[in-house]
């Protein structure tokens, strides 16, 4: 009885754990992605070459490193931003990440490579 009890404690204690961890590796990836956009911004403009962002399941890639997707967050697999020599995109797209409890949108702004995050509850 009492390793019941035990195992039903460990089991239920570990689901919350586990959430509460696939939580904080959501917006540490958001936060990364955040961090990888700028400096593929900096590096189009300190190379004065061209830079493009792909996203695909899996990761998100530019000309010299990538970032992986973790398992609960799907990107918006295709999608490709270009920065040019200066480090500025040439487009208003709108990237939109879906995790479990809401998706985080970033509006990108032309020219400056800047955005604006926002986030809808599901």
């Amino acid at each position: 009885m009492t390793l019941f009890v035990v195992s039903f404690l460990v089991l239920a204690l570990s689901g919350g754990v586990q959430q509460t961890f696939s939580k904080v590796q959501e917006q540490l990836f958001l936060l990364e992605f955040e961090h990888f956009y700028k400096e593929s911004q900096q590096l189009a403009a300190s190379s004065q070459t061209k830079v493009n962002l792909q996203f695909s399941k899996s990761e998100i890639s530019n000309s010299v490193s990538s970032l992986a997707v973790p398992d609960s967050v799907a990107p918006p697999a295709g999608l490709i931003i270009d920065f040019d020599r200066a480090g500025g995109n040439s487009s208003l797209k709108k990237i939109s990440f879906d995790l479990p409890d809401k998706q985080v949108h970033y509006q990108l702004f032309l020219g400056n490579g800047k955005f604006k995050k926002t986030e809808t509850v599901k």
